[in-house]
């Protein structure tokens, strides 16, 4: 076959041509009307072309297959025909037929991968200074415009920004990001969108009726999707097809094969072994497909991708808006529909997660079999994963349907065949019960003024309130205040002379200094006069006055190691009453420290409640990887 430029992407019989040319270029659009799936982008060329607006640089971005070096041609002949600048090329003058036959001298194909070169450009700028030969424009087409090397991009800035009123630049890339800022700056950009498998497919379809090929529909559509939004691919996709088919009928079995789908089905077939936690048939299937010399990454990819799709039939309960979304045959959606009922969708989101985060770790490693096995051992254990949804139902009512007893992945296959459903009246959800640490009001305690005891101590000294704050109190009142019997209270307690002085100046400053105060540890009132801060001076004093000197002679080292020996005279008085009084049965105390660690134990469990009430799903369920939910007999 080969393109009639009269009648414009007319194909003519094979038959006729002596040279077989293949399905992509035969149907290559000639015209902006006649390139598929980019409409916007041909609407703003042509309104350029018809108001003779154009500027001397484009550059077309977007993937393989989708009209850039086509829209590139195009361009060039609406640029350089007879009766242009015009969005409709005639298709016949000399200059558009050249054009189509890429043998014209003014229009330039530069391939960027291979020409990467300062002195290819240095060339190409040379080119620029002769005016075109018989065009009205000198047309530059650069590909892969992505592939040049810094240099060559820095050769290209001055000639792109500033060129003669001649040349046009045209510049296609894949690539955007790696063609430098002070480049796309000085061009303009047209983004080249993937094509919509359901265009792909009608434009197929069109195809096979001038080829006089029957088909049908599901084929196309497998076509269309493995295209991956690429025509080009499509195309040659299906030139591939109709070859396998003889040029007589493209059947749906016949295509599934000509594809080389073999390891989307043992991932359909991996995909239905984890639904049903059916870890050996899981793990035959990668055999099989390792022996089969399939690519193990791309073969979980496949699979993380029917979970996907599992996860967005769940969720959005649609058929129509499913198949389009993901692009699925009615029959695919029906198993995959009769499969993923099995699970939830926080189990569905999870497998997909742990299967898409691990394709790149397989195809690293040289183990990927014994990597896909271990995945795929995971993702069974997460199979039994409840939504958020399901959890709160569970804990809120015991009624309804019926749900399988969790366990492991092991056991299940183990022990199929004695498997026992459980109803939802049979489950309950346990976590580990929270210890009270005691009731504070059984114990007589004052903890607002014990609170302000340890604030005004934190003033003093820092040391002394964190003592205080492990210290495990009896009674704390106006009228007694009685400090625990226990052991570790012998270490809180054993206060500095300090300390001492701070802990009952601070007790004065909450009112309790007239209490009675009890317990083998309890701090004693210093039988020395009391020195508050205030009657404190400098340690350096220049005053004459005797009798300040007199007062400073209390810091002299003498008197500093006289005190020492009365602290430690202290704190043997201190540890012969802890081990008297250890010996004794102690009575019921609490600390400072437990109290606080009891109100966030309490704050916990009622943010906890309220996130359940007003079913915030996120948090849930990081939640429910917690909860363990264990069957009752």
């Amino acid at each position: 076959m080969r393109l009639d430029n009269n009648s414009q992407n007319h194909i003519t019989p094979l038959h006729e041509d002596k040279n077989y040319i293949v399905l992509a270029r035969r149907t290559r659009p000639q015209s902006f009307s006649e390139l598929v799936g980019q409409e916007d982008v041909s609407k703003a060329i042509e309104g350029m072309l018809s108001n003779k607006k154009v500027p001397h640089a484009f550059l077309f971005t977007g993937t393989r297959g989708t009209g850039k070096t086509s829209s590139a041609r195009i361009l060039a002949k609406s640029l350089c025909c007879e009766k242009g600048p015009t969005h409709s090329p005639c298709q016949t003058c000399v200059h558009c037929t050249q054009i189509t036959a890429c043998a014209h001298d003014d229009v330039l194909e530069i391939d960027g991968a291979s020409n990467t070169g300062i002195d290819n450009i240095r060339e190409l700028r040379e080119a620029t200074r002769f005016y075109p030969n018989s065009a009205r424009y000198k047309v530059f087409i650069i590909d892969e415009v992505h592939m040049l090397s810094t240099g060559a991009f820095n050769a290209l800035l001055k000639t792109l920004e500033e060129p003669p009123p001649q040349v046009v630049f045209i510049l296609a890339t894949t690539e955007l990001h790696k063609v430098p800022i002070t480049v796309r700056s000085r061009c303009m950009i047209f983004s080249f969108k993937k094509i919509d498998p359901a265009v792909i497919t009608e434009h197929l379809k069109g195809i096979l009726h001038k080829e006089n090929i029957q088909f049908e529909d599901d084929a196309l559509k497998m076509i269309a999707r493995e295209a991956k939004g690429s025509l080009r691919d499509s195309l040659s996709l299906l030139e591939q097809i109709i070859a396998i088919c003889d040029h007589t009928f493209i059947s749906t079995e016949q295509t599934k094969k000509g594809l080389c789908l073999q390891g989307e089905e043992i991932a359909e077939r991996i995909f239905s072994a984890i639904c049903t936690q059916d870890i050996g048939q899981a793990l035959e299937l990668l055999q099989q497909a390792d022996t089969a010399s399939l690519d193990i990454a791309t073969l979980i990819e496949n699979t993380a991708q029917l979970f996907r799709n599992s996860m967005l039939i769940k969720s959005l309960n649609d058929k129509e808006r499913t198949i389009r979304l993901t692009q699925l045959l009615p029959k695919e959606y029906d198993s995959l529909k009769m499969t993923a009922d099995k699970l939830s969708i926080a189990s569905l989101s999870e497998i997909f997660r742990l299967l898409s985060s691990s394709v790149k770790e397989i195809a690293r490693s040289n183990a990927g079999l014994a990597w896909a096995e271990i995945i795929i051992t995971d993702c069974i254990a997460r199979a039994e994963w409840l939504s958020a949804a399901e959890i709160m139902s569970l804990m809120r009512s015991g009624g309804g349907q019926s749900a399988p007893p969790l366990r492991s992945a092991a056991q299940k296959t183990n022990t199929a065949s004695q498997e026992k459903t459980l109803t939802k009246e049979e489950l309950r959800v346990t976590a580990p019960p929270l210890q009270n640490p005691g009731n504070v009001k059984a114990n007589s305690i004052d903890l607002d003024a014990f609170k302000n005891l340890v604030m005004h101590a934190e003033k003093r000294s820092k040391t002394l309130a964190t003592r205080l704050g492990f210290a495990k109190i009896d009674i704390f009142t106006a009228k007694t205040v009685q400090f625990s019997d226990s052991p570790e209270n012998s270490t809180y307690l054993s206060f500095n002379e300090s300390d001492l002085i701070h802990f009952w100046e601070s007790i004065r400053e909450i009112g309790f200094q007239d209490a009675e105060f009890k317990g083998s540890f309890t701090p004693k009132a210093p039988q020395t006069r009391k020195i508050s801060i205030k009657e404190q001076r400098p340690l350096h004093d220049n005053s004459k006055n005797p009798s300040d000197r007199q007062t400073h002679s209390l810091k002299t080292p003498k008197n500093q190691q006289s005190v020492a020996q009365h602290f430690q005279k202290y704190n043997e008085n201190i540890s012969i009453n802890a081990k008297t009084e250890s010996k004794q049965p102690t009575k019921k105390a609490i600390s400072l420290s437990e109290i606080k660690t009891h109100e966030k134990s309490q704050d916990f469990q009622q943010r906890e409640r309220a996130i359940l009430e007003k079913e915030h799903i996120q948090q849930l369920k990081k939640l429910a990887t917690e909860i363990q939910i264990t069957s009752l007999d």
